[in-house]
């Protein structure tokens, strides 16, 4: 989230991750990310944070998809409630997904599990352009595949 620039968020103070369905594992090690300073700004010398993280579990699938809209980024496990994402997202709205299905065409950064068992991910800047976002080069250089779509 700190290597992506979202559209309006120059006056909100917080960066919703949404997480959904996730459990046990997946809950476990995004906890650690809910209230995680993402930017400061120095005003009279002293640092002031501009923006933090607000972490979200949606595990309703009724529910979720009603409040995706005040997610910037969402994330879906590969295990866990299943809950369909819509397509298209919302603008504004970046999906982040373990292990997606290679059809689906929204999903702007796949986690993938490697052979070694070490997790890499692949951007597809197509989907990230239709939500309206800017990805770093720090983050495309460390992408397995940063091109229109994913491999």
């Amino acid at each position: 989230m700190k290597f992506i620039e979202w559209p309006d968020q120059t006056s909100n103070p917080s960066l919703r991750l949404c997480a959904l369905g996730a459990t046990g594992d997946a809950r476990e090690a995004l906890k650690p990310l809910n209230g995680q300073q993402l930017s400061t700004q120095v005003v009279d010398g002293k640092p002031v944070v501009k923006q933090v993280i607000e972490l979200v579990y949606f595990d309703d699938p009724t529910t979720a998809l009603q409040q995706l809209k005040s997610c910037q980024m969402i994330y879906r496990p590969a295990f866990g409630t299943p809950i369909a994402v819509p397509s298209p997202l919302p603008a504004g709205v970046l999906l982040v997904a373990d292990d997606p299905h290679p059809s689906e065409a929204n999903v702007a950064i796949a986690l993938i599990r490697n052979h070694e068992g070490r997790i890499e991910f692949s951007i597809s800047l197509t989907a990230a352009n239709q939500a309206g976002v800017s990805i770093s080069s720090q983050l495309l250089k460390l992408a397995k595949n940063s091109r229109g779509g994913r491999e």
